[in-house]
């Protein structure tokens, strides 16, 4: 044991000797030492840069689809052109309707519920003020598949469906603009109809449509009133008078996540025989488009990743001529080393001990400037970046094995090198 121990702390004092002579033999050149790390601090900090962008744009494009909900299927009523209204006149397609719910309901026990909604572009008047919302005709359970939570009050019952009790549901900034009072006392003109207020939706956060993959809608700018209800409101107020009461939008939910490709393609064809192959809908699914972000943002990290790579190489290359550089003006040196004793491994691991400490110091300077360059264009510019342990790994590591690779070659040039003709050298 006391001979493997001594064994271990002569081999820790021998590399800690060759560190330190690396450090020396650097420091002696600063600035040299200095520009040829400059390469791979820029190679790490635009890795960093670059994986960070990518994983916050990938998470924002999930967390975007995960609002719609992977379990569930969206059927989006679509304008019709003109040959698919000849043929919706001859009585082919009604475009979305309840009989399509109905029909969905009753498709698979996998279906567990289904939800829908009528946009109904209309104008509330409140204290002589007018505003515009979007209000919407909706089924009981909309809520419940779009995830929608209440700052007050409920939500719309089969109860107010199935009495045509005029009754609505608003969002924060409807509440806000529209009244001061609580649920159950503030009142809301739509068209011609007074509806009672008896809930308020809780502020949605809205992805901003420039940077959203997925157009949401705002809930905050939204009223919601029972199904039916709408038809007490004027045509000329609803701006329906050629879509008649048909849906703007159907929800399916389905049991289980692992079972949605399946039963969306059975939604698909029910449609289409329905509707007698009108393309006046469109079947939209979650899970797909995750699939598919997750694929396309997998393809836009690797493209950055080989981007900044390349930097990496450049920064390599340029250690590569600084070392070989040094090796030219220190040969006289490295006769002197063989000379007295030194081994062609001692002169191997001398030089690359260089390269490793230049590039390792590079690695390190460039994680903290790209750490707080990203944190700075996060706040400055507004993007979502997200740094992840394997984004400071990745670039350090791949910093250190360009290093090694890059002082491969001076180093083993160096090593094999003619004492007799080193000693002759100038």
């Amino acid at each position: 044991m006391e001979l493997s121990s001594k064994r271990h702390i002569i081999f820790l004092s021998r590399n800690a000797k060759i560190i330190r002579m690396a450090c020396r033999s650097l420091l002696q050149h600063r600035l040299r030492s200095a520009l040829s790390i400059i390469g791979i601090i820029c190679g790490v900090v635009s890795f960093i840069a670059m994986i960070s962008i990518g994983e916050g744009a990938k998470r924002e494009a999930i967390a975007q689809i995960k609002r719609l909900g992977t379990d569930n299927i969206y059927v989006k009523a679509l304008p019709l052109t003109e040959v698919d209204e000849r043929k919706a006149r001859e009585g082919l397609s009604t475009g979305l309707s309840l009989s399509d719910v109905e029909r969905l309901e009753r498709l698979s026990p996998a279906i567990v519920n289904v939800a829908y909604m009528i946009k109904l572009p209309a104008s509330s008047v409140k204290n002589d003020k007018e505003s515009f919302f979007q209000v919407i005709s909706t089924s009981a359970n909309f809520s419940t598949l779009k995830d929608l939570h209440l700052k007050e009050g409920r939500f719309i019952t089969e109860h107010d469906i199935r009495w045509g009790n005029l009754v609505s549901v608003v969002g924060s900034n409807v509440a806000d603009r529209m009244y001061t009072q609580g649920p159950e006392t503030g009142y809301i003109r739509i068209g011609e109809q007074i509806f009672r207020i008896v809930g308020i939706l809780k502020r949605y956060d809205l992805v901003e449509p420039e940077s959203s993959i997925i157009s949401e809608m705002n809930y905050n700018e939204v009223i919601f009133i029972p199904s039916g209800t709408e038809s007490s409101i004027s045509r000329a107020e609803r701006g329906y008078r050629s879509q008649g009461d048909r849906l703007s939008e159907i929800i399916v939910r389905v049991r289980k996540t692992e079972e949605v490709g399946v039963i969306a393609e059975v939604v698909r064809r029910a449609l289409e025989v329905s509707h007698g192959g009108i393309g006046d809908y469109q079947i939209l699914v979650p899970l797909e488009l995750l699939h598919q972000a997750m694929k396309t943002r997998r393809l836009f990290n690797i493209v950055l990743g080989f981007i900044a790579f390349i930097s990496l190489v450049v920064g390599g290359i340029g250690i590569m001529n600084i070392m070989l550089a040094s090796v030219s003006e220190r040969t006289r040196e490295i006769g002197i080393r063989r000379a007295v004793g030194a081994s062609k491994e001692h002169i191997l691991i001398q030089f690359l001990t260089e390269t490793v400490v230049l590039t390792l110091l590079g690695g390190l300077i460039g994680t903290v400037i790209g750490l707080v360059s990203v944190k700075t264009m996060s706040v400055i510019l507004g993007w979502k970046m997200a740094v992840t342990p394997w984004a400071i790994f990745l670039p350090l590591s791949m910093s250190i094995t360009v290093g090694i690779i890059s002082g491969l070659f001076p180093a083993i040039q160096a090593s094999r090198m003619d004492p007799v003709v080193a000693l002759r050298q100038d």
